[in-house]
């Protein structure tokens, strides 16, 4: 039985592509977010991935806190089950690139591996060559 999503945001799991994919649309509540992100990682487990395309380019906007809930708890947490790559179409909204681009810097390089595109189809090249 499927789950019904919040409009912020739909995430599977593409088996042809062996990677989950988070599409976000618009603003998301901060429980929105985090529910939306750990389901990506529940996708991650279940299909025994390590990839994710992120097509963030409608998203709004990351808020500071869920950056740092992000940042602190969530990505440890991920590398732990196996998260290493993701690939993200770069935001329409300047505030939410600036957001995720700062996400991104922080990040572990050794541990994740992270590239900026404007197209799905250079995103899923990069992530299965």
């Amino acid at each position: 039985m499927t789950t019904q999503q919040p409009a912020a945001y739909n995430i599977y799991f593409d088996q042809d592509a062996d990677l989950v994919v988070m599409v976000w649309k618009g603003y998301s509540t901060s429980e929105e977010f985090r529910e939306g992100t750990e389901l990506m990682l529940n996708e991650l487990i279940s299909n025994g991935s390590s990839k994710v395309l992120a097509d963030v380019r409608e998203m709004i906007l990351i808020g500071l806190e869920d950056q740092r809930w992000l940042e602190a708890r969530f990505l440890p947490r991920a590398i732990k089950f196996g998260f290493k790559q993701i690939a993200i179409i770069t935001p329409n909204s300047y505030f939410n690139k600036v957001a995720i681009e700062s996400i991104s810097y922080k990040v572990d390089k050794e541990k994740i591996s992270i590239q900026f595109f404007d197209t799905r189809v250079d995103a899923v090249a990069w992530l299965n060559a």
